[in-house]
């Protein structure tokens, strides 16, 4: 049934929300009263996360140079007499009197070399999470880091669904959509490669993600949206190597319940018991192991959030478990997934 004009489209939205006179957004450092936060996110389509906060930055960065966007600072505008080094004596003056704390002092000047260079800016706090904002043709995109993992990545789902609720995002007619760009370790696919995930997956292999509730585990579903999913998918030509579909396991732990064998301590039996695990996931249909998939897929069904995950095989883990590619390897395999999506940004705005 379509929604009605003004209505949110996303689901099982927590009604405590509207008791909140304020909405605090603890991690991200933003409010739902924040100055400029309303014209800065109303306009998200598009929310990228990933792992690093570099690799969020250089994905704004380049988004805005492929689409011709710009960046946005909460309202803020480059100041074009910028003087450097009398902003930096300021800035260490205000700290030796004690008006402000060192941190706060390089923030201010690191802000404003960005908008002077015209550079991504990090909007809100950058102790967790790094924020960039890209107005492209197609609409604006959020650019921005979810560490390592389901939990820290579960923080940054609440909060950023939560600000573009605030703001209204999700009335308008377009729903914005979430994607996962990423690495991981292959299953039977070699470095290099990307999947396009239909479903994040347990260690078991199930396509569920478990969470406790007051002491109670309850189980979610993880499929990703099927039509993002083709449509993602029908952007490989954008990258060099192999793009596959299929589940993607997600562990809440890179070396033991990876199964590898190569951690400070292992329980793994042996390299053959490893072997058959591993395999057997590949039988179900699983085409790399992460840390996040699952999760993700389970939040953003609950919400009826559009959402995909794309992620390069840095490795086959079925030939080892050391990862064994150069840095300049490496750094070409983090560019598939930012290529397919830019790709799919520019397609949205032909």
């Amino acid at each position: 049934m379509p929604k009605a004009p003004g209505e949110t489209f996303l689901k099982n939205l927590n009604p405590n929300l509207t008791e909140l006179d304020s909405d605090y957004l603890y991690h991200l450092g933003l409010a739902s009263d924040t100055n400029g936060g309303q014209e800065t996110f109303e306009d998200v389509r598009y929310v990228a996360m990933m792992g690093s906060g570099p690799r969020a930055f250089s994905f704004a960065d380049e988004l805005a140079r492929e689409t011709g966007g710009s960046f946005s600072s909460l309202g803020r505008e480059p100041n074009r007499d910028l003087d450097v080094m009398s902003l930096v004596n300021q800035q260490f003056e205000a700290v030796l009197k004690g008006d402000t704390d060192l941190l706060s002092a390089m923030q201010v000047v690191r802000d404003a070399v960005a908008r002077e260079a015209q550079l991504p800016e990090i909007i809100g706090k950058d102790e967790r999470y790094w924020m960039f904002k890209v107005d492209t043709p197609a609409g604006g995109v959020i650019s921005v880091n979810h560490h390592m993992g389901q939990p820290t990545h579960s923080i940054l789902l609440h909060e950023t669904t939560k600000l573009l609720h605030h703001v209204g995002a999700d009335r308008r007619d377009d729903p914005f959509e979430y994607f996962r760009l990423g690495t991981s370790g292959g299953l039977g696919i070699e470095g290099g490669d990307v999947v396009v995930s239909e479903r994040g997956l347990e260690p078991t292999g199930e396509a569920v993600y478990k969470l406790h509730v007051l002491g109670e585990q309850i189980e979610l579903p993880t499929e990703f949206d099927p039509d993002l999913v083709e449509r993602m998918f029908e952007c490989r030509d954008a990258v060099e190597g192999q793009v596959v579909r299929g589940g993607t396991v997600s562990c809440d732990d890179f070396y033991t319940v990876q199964a590898r064998r190569d951690g400070a301590f292992c329980m793994v039996a042996s390299e053959e018991a490893k072997l058959e695990y591993l395999a057997k996931l590949h039988k179900k249909g699983a085409k790399n192991m992460e840390m996040e998939a699952a999760g993700f897929a389970a939040f953003c069904q609950h919400m009826g959030i559009p959402a995909v995950c794309v992620c390069t095989a840095l490795l086959n883990r079925l030939n080892g478990d050391q990862v064994t590619a150069t840095p300049a390897e490496l750094a070409a395999y983090s560019q598939g997934p930012q290529k397919m999506l830019i790709e799919y940004i520019k397609r949205q705005a032909a």
